[in-house]
């Protein structure tokens, strides 16, 4: 437990520090979301290519693993986006809005730091495929609902693959795998240089992340919040490990990695998402409040479960 503790305790000190920060008036919403965009675009990326650029290429192309988590992930996705009609009465695309807050983890701000920290340098690469597959997987399907036709959904594809080609940390998979595939050498300066930033990712991003989060309310809609939160930090990494378990032939160590990303919170970007189609946003932004606080407890006791009962 000691373990799982040396890396949680720190590892979320730094959202409650960005969050209490903001709150004292030391950075103004401006300067928050500067301090993310630094984190997003600027640091993130280095950390993930030079991670993923020295892996294995022979394991680049693991599509079992693939296959498997987002079979998971559409289940999860598909299953409350229509649950959502019935309980909630919501319309086709708030729908899958509310489906995405549950499917889409934090890979970004949380999942990056957070799998490399727990598992080591060796956790990037199924860490990158799930973040590259997860995306455009996810995405398309919001397309989906998005479109009220079929000619709707033409104009919606496009949309969404200019985005994800637009995306920092998808362009650092790519490159990263890219690399790892080829025999060339990273001149040395290179190298210092992307580490450096690298090493400057996980507090800042961690940081950032609490310091966009302040004053976020958890509005009226408590029980959307409270299911969107159950669904995303228990049930979603109890049907992956579900499916892992249930169909083996994968490494334990690419295991754990899919049942911790399946476990973090609402990714940050839902909100973007649903600001952009005008609707949800407000409980979006709720519930990636709700569900980052909940995870200071609940991914805890999931590390737990990975270390002891995993090995």
């Amino acid at each position: 437990m000691g373990d799982v503790l040396a890396i949680s305790v720190p590892f979320f000190a730094l959202i409650f520090a960005g969050f209490g920060v903001r709150a004292t008036g030391l950075f103004d919403n401006a300067g928050a979301r500067t301090l993310a965009k630094f984190a997003f675009y600027v640091a993130l990326p280095p950390m993930l290519f030079i991670k993923v650029a020295v892996s294995d290429p022979a394991d680049i192309f693991n599509w079992g693993f693939v296959w498997r988590y987002e079979s998971a992930t559409i289940l999860l996705f598909l299953g409350t986006a229509y649950l959502s009609r019935s309980l909630f009465g919501f319309e086709r695309l708030t729908s899958g809005i509310f489906g995405l807050n549950i499917a889409y983890p934090n890979y970004g701000y949380i999942g990056v730091p957070l799998c490399i920290l727990a598992f080591g340098d060796a956790a990037a690469l199924p860490l990158a495929l799930l973040l590259f597959a997860d995306t455009i997987v996810l995405l398309m399907i919001l397309a989906y609902f998005a479109a009220n036709t079929k000619q709707g959904l033409a104009q919606a594809v496009p949309r969404i693959l200019a985005e994800m080609a637009r995306n920092p940390l998808l362009l650092a998979v790519v490159a990263g795998l890219c690399y790892a595939a080829s025999d060339i050498q990273m001149p040395v300066i290179a190298s210092r240089t992307l580490n450096m930033l690298a090493d400057a990712a996980p507090p800042v991003a961690l940081f950032a992340l609490g310091a966009t989060l302040y004053g976020q309310p958890i509005r009226a809609a408590a029980a959307e919040v409270s299911i969107i939160s159950l669904f995303k930090l228990i049930i979603h990494p109890m049907l992956v490990a579900g499916l892992f378990l249930l169909i083996p032939g994968q490494d334990i160590l690419w295991i754990k990695v899919a049942i911790l990303s399946a476990c973090l919170p609402v990714a940050a970007n839902v909100f973007m998402l649903a600001d952009h189609y005008q609707t949800y946003a407000g409980r979006s932004a709720s519930a990636i409040f709700a569900s980052t606080l909940l995870a200071s407890l609940t991914v805890p006791i999931v590390l737990y479960i990975l270390f002891t009962m995993l090995g």
